[in-house]
């Protein structure tokens, strides 16, 4: 019985730390100022806005992406915003994506891997990753 018992358990733990690394979920920047729901779409990984901080300007509209590079774009909502595209599973990280930072309006590549409950993000000028920054989200329960 203590076998079985055992064999269980030790069946259950890769399941358990797989679980525990999906990058799937919601994610709170390391700033405060937004969540992101990593979401899979086929075989790629995206991630949209889904809450602000501030989620209006000061008159009461939505904050629109009025630092994107094209005109015609400033008016869409940040709210619901896709930020992340394009990211694969790579072993146990997610590369050979892009993030969008609708604070500046531009787009890096970009990486990610998951510690626990920490999301490592990295944002790079170079598609090897070397210069750039990495930042912490954490998970939202």
């Amino acid at each position: 019985m203590k076998r079985i018992i055992l064999s269980a358990i030790c069946m259950m733990m890769p399941i358990a730390a797989a679980f525990a690394q999906d990058v799937i979920g919601k994610w709170k920047l390391e700033d405060g100022t937004a969540i992101v729901e990593v979401y899979k779409s086929g075989d790629v990984y995206n991630g949209k806005i889904v809450w602000l901080e501030k989620p209006t300007e000061a008159d009461g509209t939505p904050a629109k992406d009025e630092n994107n590079p094209d005109p015609k774009l400033r008016t869409r909502e940040i709210l619901g915003l896709n930020m992340l595209h394009g990211l694969k599973k790579d072993g146990n990280k997610y590369a050979g994506g892009k993030i969008y930072d609708p604070g500046n309006g531009k787009t890096y590549n970009c990486s990610m891997q998951v510690d626990g409950d920490v999301l490592k993000v990295r944002g790079s000028l170079d598609a090897r990753g070397l210069l750039g920054r990495t930042m912490d989200w954490f998970r939202v329960k």
